[in-house]
């Protein structure tokens, strides 16, 4: 375990927090500049394998109605339905494991940002000097700005929402928990399954309203990068996806349905003699039986002529 944490302190803590006193220092010394462009940089640095999710997942949403239908076909042989599984994935070209690839990224470091912003804003000396030992020897300026100016925007980026009772970053975590149910909701397909939609309405309000708890006691800094996390996230999402299930249906679609509908089978006639109409003002000049009749008798004229 000690070598475990040995890691973790020299791959994430130690980066993440030279990294954001790095920014800060760039930044005018203004801290919630500094997350807001560490936010930019760990989306950018992660953007690839955030393509590649959204990309996956879309892929996997389209071959539902395919494995609901494996599933139903093979429901009793778990084997076969296994391999004709993946047999649709090699063949659609998709990855399962690819979905979670920024998410297994994604929280080291938000948990790692949660512990830099504990680290470059100490609450006791005790904490000060801890801090000097995981700044980098060669960035001296850093230990030059040391301690932070913990004020953005009239908030304590060091305080939680819960203890600070800042109205602004009360609001910071209803924006978080409505984003979140945006990023949600444009990730929702329609589906007739009425166990799947009941999940999926579930998890859509579920999971904001659990961060956004989580929110009301992580410090107000990581309550930042989570909030612009999550817009960029929105955007990212909107141009590879689109709005998906914020999209309301169109009136105006709406109104071409009619018109894009298939038309009608022609009616043959019946067996009874009577003449059934045809659609789209085909019938036209007689029905069915009657050209029939007249070509019959055209026929029996030329029979009776001489050569």
């Amino acid at each position: 375990m000690e070598f475990l944490g040995l890691i973790w302190n020299e791959a994430v803590i130690r980066p993440l927090t030279n990294t954001l006193l790095l920014l800060y220092v760039l930044l005018f010394n203004n801290l919630g500049l500094a997350i807001v462009a560490f936010t930019l940089l760990a989306r950018g640095i992660t953007y690839p394998l955030t393509l590649r999710q959204l990309r996956q997942t879309q892929k996997m949403q389209q071959l539902q109605p395919r494995m609901r239908e494996i599933s139903e076909r093979y429901k009793n042989d778990p084997q076969k339905k296994g391999q004709e599984t993946m047999r649709l994935y090699k063949e659609m070209g998709v990855n399962p494991i690819g979905c979670l690839g920024p998410m297994v990224i994604q929280m080291p470091i938000l948990i790692g940002l949660f512990w830099a912003v504990q680290n470059v804003l100490p609450t006791t000396p005790e904490r000060m000097a801890e801090l000097g030992t995981k700044l980098y020897s060669w960035l001296p300026m850093l230990n030059e700005v040391i301690p932070v100016n913990r004020h953005f925007l009239g908030m304590d980026l060091g305080l939680e929402p819960m203890r600070s009772l800042n109205v602004l970053a009360l609001f910071l975590v209803a924006v978080s928990a409505a984003a979140m149910y945006v990023q949600q909701k444009m990730t929702v397909v329609k589906t007739t399954d009425p166990a799947q939609a009941s999940q999926q309405q579930m998890m859509t309000v579920m999971m904001p309203l659990m961060f956004g708890g989580f929110g009301l006691f992580f410090p107000t800094g990581v309550l930042v990068y989570w909030v612009v996390s999550n817009i960029i996230g929105i955007v990212i999402q909107y141009f590879v996806t689109g709005w998906g299930g914020l999209r309301s249906s169109s009136p105006a679609a709406a109104g071409l349905a009619p018109s894009l509908a298939a038309p009608a089978p022609v009616k043959e006639s019946s067996g009874n003699g009577t003449a059934q109409p045809r659609p789209n003002g085909q019938d036209r000049g007689g029905s069915d039986r009657d050209r029939a009749s007249g070509a019959r008798r055209r026929s029996r004229r030329s029979r009776g002529r001489r050569p």
